[in-house]
């Protein structure tokens, strides 16, 4: 006896197969780490798969997401203000496959603040150490952001 796929699933499941997504969100002050979210999502999408771009401060919520990404440049030693606080409100689910990015000139802490904060709710680390990029992304550290991306898309099963 055959049965159908669509009656195995129920409509909330089959839509959440569906809809899976990459959420990639960021807070720069100079356009680069907007650059490094761009390529991030690029690869996601190169692969296929759903990604969303997001200012920290349009943040609404986690509906569909697979993995979250999340970035900031570096300010005094640590992550820009919309990201702090967005870490600071953000529930997760436990499980949740997370990621941390980021661009600075002088230090560099801010990704892994962002990547510490982010275990701390309850996320797993998709790629355990943080993207870190110095002043402007070169050509090769957006071609990396790119590649990321690709890694993160293959955690959404559809």
């Amino acid at each position: 006896m055959r049965i159908g796929f669509r009656k195995l699933l129920s409509r909330k499941c089959l839509t959440t197969l569906i809809f899976m997504k990459v959420l990639v969100i960021y807070e720069s002050t100079r356009g680069r780490t907007k650059a490094m979210a761009e390529a991030i999502c690029e690869g996601v999408i190169d692969k296929g798969k759903n990604c969303t771009v997001l200012p920290a401060e349009n943040f609404a919520g986690l509906e569909n997401v697979c993995v979250l990404a999340v970035g900031s440049s570096t300010r005094m030693k640590r992550p820009l203000p919309k990201v702090r606080n967005l870490l600071s409100e953000i529930e997760l689910r436990n499980g949740l496959a997370v990621f941390a990015f980021g661009s600075y000139g002088w230090s560099g802490e801010a990704p892994d603040m962002i990547m510490d904060a982010l275990k701390e709710r309850g996320g797993i680390p998709a790629i355990e150490t943080p993207l870190k990029v110095k002043d402007q992304p070169s050509e090769i550290d957006l071609k990396k952001c790119n590649k990321i991306g690709g890694t993160l898309s293959d955690l959404c099963v559809e």
